[in-house]
């Protein structure tokens, strides 16, 4: 029996769907709907967007979670360095832990500002400012740091591939081997 070379098509597909999401809605977040004052009627739409888009990506991190643990894998890639191999493997957990958390604040954001009744059944009106609410904060934290971490992930999968000659990024790639 050979070797699993690559993750499942699933598993790769949540993946890049995850990272596009997950990068959009921080783009969204941070440099259009942070900047734009909640008069803005163009503002209603945009957050209802980042909303959608963060249940979303809830949603496909508990289906990746789920189909990670029920697929086969290939096994974990080891270097000469096993403390870098382990802070390869905590960065990727940390991943998923910060994802819940900049989603269950932004739910929680969403809960205090009333945003469903306000974007959803056009009950209510933004109020004049997020900046007042404490949870925004912890919501744009959450999310710097998971991007941050992703920039993590993305310059130790590029040393692996370029540097250690290890060709992880295959492991991540749809097509056969």
């Amino acid at each position: 029996m050979s070797a699993i070379k690559r993750y499942a098509p699933t598993l790769v597909v949540l993946h890049w769907l995850l990272a596009i999401a997950i990068f959009a809605a921080f783009v969204m977040g941070a440099f259009v709907l942070d900047d734009m004052k909640n008069d803005v009627p163009e503002k209603l739409q945009l957050l209802k967007l980042h909303v959608v888009g963060g249940i979303s990506i809830l949603v496909l991190t508990i289906i990746r979670l789920i189909v990670r643990v029920k697929s086969a894998k290939p096994d974990p890639v080891v270097t000469d360095n096993p403390k870098m191999d382990k802070v390869g493997t905590s960065v990727q957990h940390l991943l998923y832990l910060l994802t819940f958390l900049a989603v269950f604040s932004g739910m929680a954001l969403a809960l205090k500002a009333d945003l469903m009744n306000i974007l959803f059944k056009n009950v209510g009106a933004l109020p004049e400012s997020f900046e007042g609410i404490a949870v925004h904060g912890v919501h744009g934290a959450m999310a710097a740091a998971l991007i941050l971490f992703t920039l993590v992930h993305i310059a130790g999968a590029l040393k692996h591939q370029f540097v250690l000659k290890n060709d992880i990024l295959s492991r991540m790639k749809l097509g056969k081997d």
